[in-house]
């Protein structure tokens, strides 16, 4: 028979192994060759444009990819570089890295799939106190400007982690979020993936979008009381105006624009109205990676990202 202490122990492992956050799956289609693929992701000049402003990258087994500057995801609590633990060329990488003062299990499959390339992540398991951070977004981001590097030659939006303290929010922070994206298509374009139910399906992969083209329209993209609520403002291919409620929040407003320019559009998104610094935190990493996805959306035809599994 086990010894109390035996037990103890074992029910206090129990509650650790509990206090972590569902495993981050996603996975993106890339539409290049597999060794292509493989090459791009762990060439440190292609890394400048996706992962941060200085690289150094020792891709070997005991090996570091080392990621700084203002556009690297990484913060006091989120290390600034990736251990490499196991390397199977144009297969798989098998990474650590540091979150919250843990080592966390990084695994990136690299699958042919026709004539391109699905790129499969697996993170976890990763400390509760780690949630606000909203990883599960940041690397949609990450992805999709992967796929915007390697398949349009840039990246689709850089996020700014040099004013990202989610943890140490202070009364000094914004109040709002305000973000831009240029898509290299006409207006009429980006505006249509926006209010065109078969188009939201696989722009926010929504899975039955309601809308209604018309003022106090009822505007739903996943369900009701999770993002969009009601049109307040629509002008054809130049601006868009709707409510925001998500779980318990308060009411907000989300306005977007399109904003001709030349041969392509600057989207401009405004989301205002919220009542604290606090209660802005992860939509400005939450808009960056939709509005990435848009423009690929825009000008690719699709942002080839899947979400398994994340925080909800």
């Amino acid at each position: 028979m086990k010894s109390n202490r035996k037990k103890r122990e074992e029910r206090k492992l129990a509650e650790q192994k509990e206090e972590v956050l569902p495993v981050i799956h996603l996975r993106i289609r890339i539409s290049r060759p597999i060794e292509e693929v493989w090459d791009a992701f762990l060439n440190p000049i292609v890394m400048l444009q996706w992962l941060g402003d200085e690289i150094s990258a020792d891709v070997r087994v005991g090996g570091t990819i080392r990621f700084l500057g203002v556009h690297a995801p990484t913060t006091p609590e989120i290390a600034n570089y990736w251990d490499i633990k196991e390397v199977k060329e144009h297969k798989v990488l098998l990474l650590s890295w540091r979150i919250m003062g843990v080592d966390t299990l990084l695994v990136i499959r690299f699958n042919p799939i026709g004539p391109g390339t699905l790129i499969q992540v697996n993170h976890g398991a990763i400390p509760v106190s780690a949630r606000n951070y909203h990883l599960p977004e940041h690397w949609n981001l990450l992805l999709a400007n992967f796929k915007a590097v390697v398949e349009i030659g840039a990246p689709a939006i850089r996020f700014d982690y040099s004013k990202y303290h989610p943890l140490r929010v202070t009364r000094y922070d914004p109040m709002d979020v305000r973000l831009s994206v240029v898509c290299k298509t006409p207006p009429s374009m980006p505006f249509d993936v926006w209010t065109n139910p078969e188009k939201l399906k696989h722009f926010i992969r929504a899975e039955d979008p309601v809308v209604d083209k018309r003022y106090a329209g009822i505007f739903t993209w996943w369900a009701e009381g999770k993002g969009p609520v009601v049109f307040k403002k629509m002008i054809q291919d130049s601006e868009l105006e709707f409510s925001w409620v998500h779980g318990d929040e308060p009411e907000t407003l989300v306005n977007v624009r399109f904003e001709e320019v030349n041969d392509s559009t600057l989207i401009h998104l405004h989301h205002n109205g919220f009542s604290t610094p606090e209660a802005v935190v992860g939509y400005d990493i939450g808009w960056s990676g939709i509005l990435a996805e848009l423009k690929l959306v825009c000008e690719l035809g699709e942002s080839g990202i899947e979400r398994i599994s994340d925080w909800g």
